[in-house]
């Protein structure tokens, strides 16, 4: 156990070693610039009020620094996750097959199994950190936009209604999002790392990751989709959407449980096709 948390230790620095490891991390920043100067139009303003005022009343209170960021986050967190997550996973078994460094690294008494699952623990962390990244940032931005303290609301399409919180309960929620995030993009992390256990360029993983992923979500969004609702379980990007169950009124534990078990039965279906993959390669040639 001690030897898996020190190959964890090194490749974790090797991860956050490369520049395009934060990639993610500058891109957020300057989509959140752009997103509270688009929020700061008295149009989106006006509408803003009136919806507080309507789900929650007392537009002054309950539009915090807390609202702000799930917004900033709400806003943009698939359009992130989405290409990054699959950059970093996809890339870590394959470019170190592109730059000739698995013989190196498989010289040494390391199974293929356990530097595989380094590796894809790694992936996970990453995601924690972009994710906290995420949350965090737009936290800032909001306290230095609104102020400290006041109430939270919080509503999306996948709601049926709109949660409202005070200060201290809306932090805990909201800093529950990035750990369900992280098991719902599992199926993501998992599909990329799949693709990148086997012979195929980092680029090509990421792409055809990014490729797969909209696909799913173009049809499970489709506007004929109503018509064949009874296939929405076929879908994987409608659970993805289902980190947020952390932010409802009364978080539905059943569905999450549900929701968790599909989600993480993908990604280790995902992780084992890569392995078997991985074990059938000659790194030697």
């Amino acid at each position: 156990m001690m030897e898996f948390f020190r190959l964890l230790k090194w490749e974790l620095f090797r991860m956050y070693a490369r520049p395009r490891t934060y990639i993610g991390f500058a891109v957020f920043l300057l989509v959140e610039g752009l997103v509270l100067f688009l929020l700061s139009r008295p149009s989106i303003q006006r509408g803003l009020q009136n919806w507080i005022e309507n789900v929650a009343g007392g537009f002054d209170h309950f539009f915090s620094g807390l609202t702000l960021a799930f917004i900033l986050v709400g806003g943009t967190v698939f359009l992130l996750g989405a290409p990054f997550l699959s950059l970093v996973s996809g890339d870590i078994v394959a470019k170190e097959s592109e730059d000739g460094n698995l013989r190196l690294l498989l010289a040494r008494p390391v199974s293929r199994l356990r530097l595989l699952m380094v590796k894809y623990v790694a992936c996970q962390i990453y995601a924690l950190s972009l994710f906290l990244f995420i949350s965090s940032s737009a936290l800032v931005v909001g306290i230095i936009e609104r102020g400290w303290g006041g109430g939270y609301v919080v509503m999306t399409p996948e709601m049926p209604h709109a949660s409202v919180f005070e200060w201290g309960e809306g932090l805990e929620r909201f800093y529950l999002m990035p750990l369900f995030l992280v098991v719902s993009y599992l199926p993501l992390t998992s599909f990329a790392f799949m693709l990148s256990c086997m012979r195929i360029k980092p680029a090509a993983a990421t792409i055809t990751t990014l490729a797969v992923v909209m696909a799913d979500f173009v049809l499970a969004n489709f506007p004929l989709f109503p018509l064949f609702k009874e296939y929405r379980d076929w879908f994987v990007t409608p659970r993805m959407q289902m980190w947020v169950y952390s932010q409802y009124q009364d978080i539905p534990w059943p569905k999450v449980v549900e929701n968790w078990a599909w989600l993480v039965g993908i990604g280790l279906t995902g992780f084992v096709l890569g392995w078997m993959s991985f074990e059938r390669r000659d790194i030697k040639s």
